[in-house]
């Protein structure tokens, strides 16, 4: 038997009581068969109480073979049937059948009835759902449950139909509930419910007015009796009872929390910021439902900056009322980052693990966060502490190497590396784990060692691009197998034609080439790209740059001796000294603007 169909067994058989029907089930006749049969039934009773299902269900099959005729022992088998989603459609009519008659064979027995009930609705059988609710009504007259399952199996038919004989037969159910049960909210919402099928609103505010006659200090009551009103478009009846609900427990933060969705609706931004802060400030209210709310303010309106103030202020709010809440620093830590606020992220995602330290998109956050603050040293720190309490998650060596590699903490970088467990790595990430080890083995100049590491990545997937670039550059650097960084190159240029670290790559493989224009083709493409020029014009505006388009230093400095090498001497000098201005301290752009001339290494 297939495991996945247990967990809906089990919550079949829960809800409705059924392993009851072991018990309740009436004794079989003397014939030998039938008492083995019975026997196997009661074992099947006991590996289903000992989560044997397999077991459970070889036990059904040879009891129901033994004794076809047994309708309890044919209706738990029908149940194991209708829940193996293999089963063919005549043998899930048939397992329909069998539990029909389980249930006919005791009518009274609502766990049968329920479980029978609630297979015929989600087939789509109304009439049968009817029939059984019906038999029940009339067998308990006295129970609630079925009264009220009753009705609205006929609303549900009713709605469907144009005449309203089934919902009037429902509002007459509702109506005898009504006698002992006056002031109820939820049988007055079904009967509302049914009455709005019918599209009958008079009576739908006779119903509400009665309501609060019931129940007049029914904090509930009034609640609904609003949203009713509101979902009517009467708004200023809507109002009252809402006021009225806030007089009855001005504490309540559930009152707020429908004030703040009425006025949501009603467009009326003021009075919802104002019922937003009074729900999260409520001590009564669930610290879930606040937090959806803050959720659901702050997706909408983060954008607007003018508002950054007040949201701060909810945050802070919420955190006082509900001290100690992980995920709402965490959440916190996201609309920081989202707002470019990285110190401010970095601080709650802090916040955030030292209260729930197994959440490990904190500690990615945080490592992403200090990476992007160029906060290297607490990079490191962050991904090591994470390497060690997530070893299955290979972001985090790689992170804490990449950042023990700009330490200069190169034996430490690849000692992290080399403890991860590639047995047990896809080849998407055995990629990155060895193009990372080039980057790092290139830094302490094992160049042959990188460019093993960069070929097996991209052996690994032909998709690295990155790992591409990277053997691309450092091979032009080093003027070696100049073909090969051509070829890795315009693959990744190819792979995304606007990025400009790889354009900036490509060009300065054509350079290393001696090809001067291609690579100034490339080159103003580049420059295109960042708004540096614009019909090989120097830009007066960059302020349309996007942040990760802006030139770095080895752009420009690229972009210089690729301009000097094709003749436009003037303009190379411009762009030298913008490199200059990133980097003030580099000697060898110091000495390209002092002469005016490229200078070969």
């Amino acid at each position: 038997m297939n495991r996945k169909h247990t967990s809906y067994i089990l919550a079949l058989l829960l809800a409705a009581g059924t392993l009851l029907s072991f018990a309740a089930k009436p004794t079989a006749g003397t014939d030998a068969d039938k008492r083995k049969a019975e026997y196997l039934f009661l074992e099947a009773a006991n590996a289903y109480t000992e989560a044997r299902y397999d077991d459970y269900f070889m036990l059904l099959r040879h009891a129901a073979a033994l004794d076809p005729e047994d309708a309890f022992i044919a209706g738990a088998l029908a149940e194991m049937k209708l829940a193996n989603s293999a089963s063919d459609s005549l043998t899930m009519e048939e397992a329909y059948r069998d539990l029909e008659r389980r249930w006919l064979a005791n009518p009274s027995d609502e766990n049968n009835a329920t479980v029978f009930a609630s297979v015929a609705k989600s087939a789509g059988r109304i009439d049968d759902v009817i029939y059984v609710w019906e038999t029940l009504d009339s067998l308990l007259p006295d129970r609630t449950d079925p009264a009220m399952n009753l009705a609205s199996a006929l609303v549900a038919r009713g709605s469907s139909r144009p005449d309203t004989n089934d919902i009037n037969r429902a509002l007459d159910i509702y109506n005898r509930l009504q006698k002992g049960l006056k002031g109820n909210v939820q049988l007055v919402s079904r009967k509302i419910n049914a009455l709005a099928a019918k599209s009958d609103t008079a009576d739908i505010v006779s119903e509400l007015k009665t309501l609060y006659s019931d129940a007049p200090a029914d904090i509930q009551a009034a609640l609904f009796i609003g949203t009713v009103y509101h979902s009517l478009s009467m708004p200023d009846s809507a109002m009252r009872f809402f006021d009225r609900a806030c007089e009855i427990d001005s504490t309540n933060g559930l009152v707020y929390l429908t004030r703040a969705s009425f006025f949501q609706t009603r467009g009326d931004s003021a009075a919802y910021d104002r019922e937003v802060f009074r729900a999260l400030e409520s001590p009564e209210l669930e610290f879930a439902a606040k937090f959806e709310l803050l959720s659901d303010y702050v997706i909408k309106l983060y954008a607007d900056s003018t508002l950054r103030g007040r949201i701060d202020h909810m945050f802070e709010v919420l955190q006082d009322v509900n001290p100690g809440e992980g995920v709402l620093h965490a959440f916190y830590g996201d609309y920081k980052a989202t707002i470019g606020d990285l110190s401010g992220a970095a601080e709650q995602y802090s916040y955030s693990i030292d209260l729930e330290p197994d959440n490990e998109s904190a500690w990615q956050n945080l490592t992403s966060i200090y990476g992007q603050l160029e906060d290297i040293e607490k990079m490191a720190r962050t991904a090591q502490a994470a390497t060690h309490r997530f070893n299955d998650t290979p972001y985090f060596p790689l992170s804490a190497a990449a950042a023990l590699s700009q330490l200069k903490r190169t034996d430490e970088a690849l000692l992290t590396l080399d403890t991860l467990d590639m047995s047990r790595m896809d080849d998407n990430i055995k990629s990155v784990i060895y193009s990372t080890r080039g980057d790092i083995l290139y830094s302490v100049e094992q160049a042959d060692s990188a460019f093993a590491d960069y070929r097996r990545a991209i052996e690994l997937n032909p998709k690295n691009y990155m790992a591409m670039n990277n053997a691309a550059y450092y091979m032009s650097e080093r003027g070696t197998d100049l073909a090969t960084a051509e070829i890795y190159a315009s693959i990744a240029c190819a792979s995304d034609p606007e990025n400009i670290t790889y354009l900036d790559t490509q060009a300065w493989v054509f350079f290393k080439k001696k090809e001067y224009t291609k690579a100034r083709e490339v080159m103003d493409k580049v420059l295109q790209i960042c708004g540096i020029i614009n019909n090989s014009t120097v830009s007066e505006d960059n302020s349309e740059t996007k942040p990760e388009n802006e030139p770095s230093t080895e752009i420009y400095d690229h972009a210089g001796d690729i301009y000097f090498m094709t003749g436009d001497h003037a303009e190379a000098v411009d762009f030298w000294k913008e490199a200059l201005k990133l980097d003030p301290e580099n000697e060898a752009i110091k000495k390209k603007v002092t002469h005016r001339a490229y200078f070969f290494e």
